[in-house]
């Protein structure tokens, strides 16, 4: 994109067009991947509260939208966790701990190069305008070339 001139604007400006489709797309995928995130971070801290409830305590559960039910924990050293495509398994809470850290990470790291793409989307869409703009004045006043 260092070069533009020769380009015909309306190449640029159907380029342009594409760059702000793609950031958009990329805005939605963060989106998800920052729910995915949230959600992971809960259950962290819902395994770490985990070692603070004995056997047989009555807890309250949340269900959704801020609301609860209450539970009653038969145990407190397992927990099942997805661990992709679907599947679950039982782990011990350290262990099962560990699979969301990775996963955490993963997301983290996924979030940061959605960024860096964003950023050099938004570059990118940033020098055409600048061009285009350039152009237009260019064109509007003729001794200017």
């Amino acid at each position: 994109m260092a070069d533009m001139n020769g380009q015909d604007p309306r190449v640029l400006a159907n380029q342009h067009r594409e760059f702000q489709k793609r950031a958009e797309m990329v805005q939605q995928q963060m989106s998800m991947v920052q729910i995915s995130l949230e959600d992971c971070n809960r259950a962290i801290n819902a395994i770490d509260e985990l070692n603070n409830v004995s056997a047989g305590s009555e807890i309250m559960f949340p269900i959704g939208s801020g609301s609860f039910v209450y539970a009653n924990i038969s145990h407190t050293d397992k927990a099942v966790v997805d661990i992709g495509a679907g599947l679950t398994v039982e782990r011990p809470l350290p262990e099962a701990k560990e699979i969301l850290q990775r996963r955490r990470e993963k997301l983290t790291t996924a979030l940061e190069n959605m960024n860096k793409t964003l950023a050099q989307l938004a570059q990118q869409m940033q020098a055409i305008e600048s061009f285009l703009t350039r152009l237009q004045q260019s064109q509007g006043n003729p001794g200017s070339q």
